[in-house]
């Protein structure tokens, strides 16, 4: 029976009722040790009857380091069904279980993997999956899980995830269930009920001692005297709580024979609790299965069918951790020596590398060896948090200081990749303390720079790269062009010329050979800071001869270079196959801090390419993530960018907030990019409400030509070349057209084309040149969009002036025809202060009553927008799970809402949608 937990109860059956209607949800159960997080799972279980299958999971501690066990514990029931999975999910899930082996593991696919899985076991009953002590899981499990749940829309699946207190945010944003201790009349209930004996001064005494804590009044009265429960003899002094429950368990296990506190120290030492592992190393200690039985009749353990076979429960968490403690450390060390002795090296070589470092001291290197090998192991499945792990343990078991120093160093590098800046710099320090090597300093500067150029000063992020850069290039040229190459995007990222050419001076001196892997970075760092020089009238280097084409593998921080380089030349289609490309790579290899540099130049070149639901779900990603991981620079990025797309819907006041909240940060610290694109996020936000003086107002226009940011400068031209035409300031932007018209001449792309000749007809001297250029602009929008590049946002705006202009000369019978189109587009863009201004063009040309069609992009959401586009490409349901990471369910429950939506009843009726094109009347 539980007390006091009605509201709790309530919470979990309306959940499993919901389940069983068809509904899916997830709900986390946080609470302190013994405040019934297990008992309300139990609950769980049982409540939804045969209606419902149950899956259970449970975080194991000692197993929190081995990538996606948590994961395999949970799904095992299922694996036979894997074979059912299209084969990328099927061969991603048995690389993350080992069952084949596997370079690097998918994660999105893992995830995807797992989701079909459970989607499909929902077919006979709904399911409902109970994951305990959740915050032991894994890395990758609990990533996994967290998809998973984030995607449930049309599965019969039930997540309820059990997590102590104390822990940080587990899951951000999912609903939960806080217990805190019973109320009084809860608490004296259950005394009443486990402890009769109990007088009404004790009682009082126990709930105040136990903080009401459930697990702590049923079990601290069974170790008081007689005396003390009658309250004759004073109750024992305050003490911590786990610690208190600790020494009541070691008197209950005092009263057990020593066989069996022998077999039960072996269960908890292997915390996964498998019974077979435990009863092989029982009989190398000579101790007979049945030793358990006093400790099972004693209800301290319970046997029960688990995933993996049959497994050890202990009563409470706290009774696994007295077991231990109570031991001595010689008879641990045995334990853990027992164990390792029965796990394969070969099947299970990570738990037995665990265990094994567990009966050791001092320095072991054979011990270290195998710790490392484990890192490596995790690094390939796609968990850095755990290899740091690892690493950092590997290094306190190596005897030799450089080579401690070096893991130390690893372990740093690894943790920096999982998104744990504060670890990474500790790890840092502790390898420096121990070396004077140059170079394995210089690699950890590099993690240094790294949380530096994250959320610190460009100025120290510089000195730290190239601090010795000299030397380092003396003895190890590979290392010193991975610094040189992170100094360049650190003076990019500074807007600082002479930091950038000074270390591009650098990399030129450098000679690598022909097969080094840092080659393809280096040549795009050149290739991009020669465009930069010409974009600002500078003299580029050059590319020295000796370097060849790119290498087709590159990693996140290449490719988000490919993407800015080519964003230069005006190539954003490969610029946006690169950062997609840099975002994939992330997710599947765990890299967590570089998949905040990688969504931000994707969101930045979806904005720029118009794709701005895209652009706004991956900024919005990307802003949480990095307000998580503390990276302020890459925040105020993220805020720049959603600021910019409020300029287009016209929220001006969320724009001018965003903008505030980001420049505030990045002007200060000279975080050059983001100065630039909130500075026109403001630019546009006043052009579009119809204030260029405004606009011209800002330091945007003011800045001289070295102060802009080169790559960002180019884009917002456009707008500052409106707001001085509608205001009679051509004068004043003449200079700009001859840099923007160089740009796109040199690009030779026809968006970039239009949006320049639009922008030379603004500037136009007589009304016949006037015409041509919009007319040739309009004709290069054309072949953009036949190119695959169909930027409706600028096409619309080229209509909307070109519009504008024909009114003025009298045509309205023209000017209709562009500002229809128009007026169409930005309507569908949900740009409401371009579509009034058309709208008001429109009514001067003599069009009244314009109904403004509700788009079908706005009746649509993101999700079921991207469904159809693959619906009409042909792909099934399980083709566009895959490839938009939702369940073959899901994807049906979206087409249904579409169908109902837009009154259709099949896909063939989707292709006449025109969703890929904005309309033209």
């Amino acid at each position: 029976m539980l007390f006091g937990r009605s509201r709790e109860l309530q919470r979990i059956d309306r959940l499993v009722a919901d389940l069983v209607d068809g509904v899916p949800g997830h709900l986390v159960i946080r609470g302190e040790v013994g405040s019934g997080r297990s008992v309300l799972l139990d609950h769980a279980a049982g409540c939804g009857g045969d209606d419902v299958q149950v899956l259970r999971g449970y975080g194991v501690q000692s197993e929190a380091e081995l990538p996606f066990a948590g994961l395999y514990q949970l799904l095992r029931p299922l694996l036979d069904r894997v074979d059912d999975l299209p084969e990328p999910q099927a061969l991603a899930l048995r690389g993350a279980f080992g069952v084949i082996p596997s370079g690097e593991v998918d994660r999105m696919l893992v995830g995807l993997g797992a989701l079909t899985l459970l989607s499909e076991a929902v077919e006979e009953r709904p399911l409902l999956c109970l994951i305990d002590d959740a915050q032991w899981l894994d890395e990758p499990s609990a990533d996994t899980l967290r998809f998973v749940a984030g995607r449930l829309v049309a599965e019969r699946i039930g997540l309820l995830f059990a997590v102590r207190d104390q822990e940080t945010v587990w899951f951000p944003a999912a609903p939960e269930v806080r217990l805190a201790g019973l109320d009084s009349a809860a608490a004296t209930a259950l005394l009443a009920q486990r402890h009769p004996d109990l007088t009404g001064d004790v009682i009082r005494r126990v709930i105040e001692e136990t903080s009401a804590n459930p697990l702590a009044l049923t079990e601290l009265p069974a170790a008081l005297s007689p005396a003390q429960r009658a309250g004759i003899e004073p109750l024992a002094g305050p003490l911590p709580l786990p610690e208190r429950l600790q020494a009541i368990y070691q008197g209950q296990l005092h009263k057990l024979p020593e066989s069996t506190r022998a077999i039960l120290l072996l269960s908890a030492a292997e915390e996964s609790c498998d019974l077979a592992v435990v009863l092989r190393a029982a009989r190398r200690c000579g101790l007979d299965p049945a030793s358990l039985q006093p400790a099972e009749a004693a209800g301290l353990v319970r046997t029960e069918d688990a995933v993996s076979g049959r497994r050890i429960v202990f009563r409470h968490p706290l009774l696994r951790a007295a077991v231990y403690n109570a031991a001595r450390v010689s008879d641990r060390i045995d334990a853990h020596r027992r164990l390792a002795g029965v796990l394969d090296p070969e099947l299970e070589p990570d738990r037995r590398a665990w265990h094994l470092a567990a009966t050791v001291t001092g320095p072991d290197e054979r011990i270290a060896a195998e710790l490392d090998r484990c890192a490596q192991r995790a690094l390939q499945r796609g968990g850095p948090g755990t290899a740091s792990t690892a690493f950092e343990k590997a290094a306190w078991l190596t005897e030799s200081t450089s080579e401690r120093a070096s893991r130390l160093s690893a372990a740093a590098q690894a943790a920096n990749l999982a998104g744990q800046p504060g670890r990474a710099e500790r790890l840092v320090v502790q390898s420096d303390r121990l070396s004077t090597d140059p170079l394995l300093r210089a690699r950890n500067r590099r993690v240094s720079a790294s949380i530096s150029f994250d959320s610190g000063s460009p100025m120290t992020t510089h000195t730290l790269l190239l601090m010795d850069i000299g030397e380092i290039a003396a003895a190890d040229p590979e290392l010193a062009a991975l610094l040189l190459v992170d100094a360049v995007r650190n003076a990019w990222f500074a807007n600082d010329r002479g930091w950038s050419r000074e270390a591009v001076r650098e990399l030129h001196t450098l000679h690598l050979p022909a097969g080094s892997p840092t080659r393809s970075a280096v040549r795009v760092v050149l290739e991009l800071s020669d465009r930069l020089e010409v974009l600002t009238g500078g003299e580029p280097l050059g590319l020295p001869a000796s370097y060849d084409a790119a290498a087709e593998s590159r990693s996140p921080a290449e490719l988000v270079l490919q993407a800015a380089a080519d964003l230069s030349l005006a190539d954003d289609d490969a610029a946006l196959v690169a950062a997609e490309t840099a975002v994939r790579v992330c997710r599947t290899s765990g890299q967590l801090g570089l998949l905040v540099l990688s969504l931000q130049i994707l969101a930045t070149v979806e904005l720029l390419t118009g794709r701005y639901r895209y652009a706004r779900a991956n900024a919005t990603e990307g802003l949480e993530l990095s307000t998580v991981l503390g990276q302020q620079n890459r925040t105020c990025h993220f805020e720049a960018l959603l600021a910019w797309l409020e300029a287009v819907t016209g929220d001006a006041e969320r724009c001018r907030h965003l903008a505030s909240h980001a420049l505030g940060h990045a002007e200060v610290h000279r975080v050059a990019p983001v100065v630039a694109i909130g500075r026109w996020a403001l630019c546009l936000c006043d052009l579009g409400r119809g204030r260029p003086e405004e606009a011209l107002e800002l330091p945007i226009f003011q800045e001289t030509r070295t102060a802009e940011h080169p790559l960002i400068s180019v884009r917002q031209m456009p707008d500052l070349i409106e707001a001085a035409a509608r205001i009679d300031r051509r004068e004043d932007v003449i200079d700009r057209l001859a840099r923007l018209s160089a740009w796109a001449t040199d690009s030779g792309r026809p968006a970039a084309r239009a949006v320049e000749l639009r922008c030379r007809a603004l500037l136009a001297d007589d009304d016949t040149t006037t015409g041509k250029l919009y007319q040739q602009a309009l004709e290069m929008h054309d072949a953009a969009t036949r190119g695959g590049q169909p930027r409706p946002f600028d096409r619309a705006r080229t209509q909307l002036l070109y519009g504008e202009w024909l009114r003025r000369q009298r045509r309205p019978a023209e000017a209709r025809i562009p500002l229809r189109a128009a007026a169409g587009t930005f309507d569908q863009l949900g740009a409401a202060p371009w579509s009034d201004r058309a709208a008001s063009e429109l009514r001067a040309a003599g069009v009244t009553g314009r109904a403004v069609r509700a788009p079908l992009l706005d009746s649509l959401t993101p999700q079921e927008v991207q469904v159809v586009r693959l619906a009409r490409q042909g792909a099934n349901n399980r083709e566009i799970g895959a490839r938009l990471f939702l369940s073959p369910r899901t994807v049906a429950y979206h087409l249904q809402k579409v169908y109902r939506k837009l009154s259709i009843r099949s896909r063939i009726e989707l292709t006449h949608l025109p969703l890929d094109t904005p309309p033209d009347d």
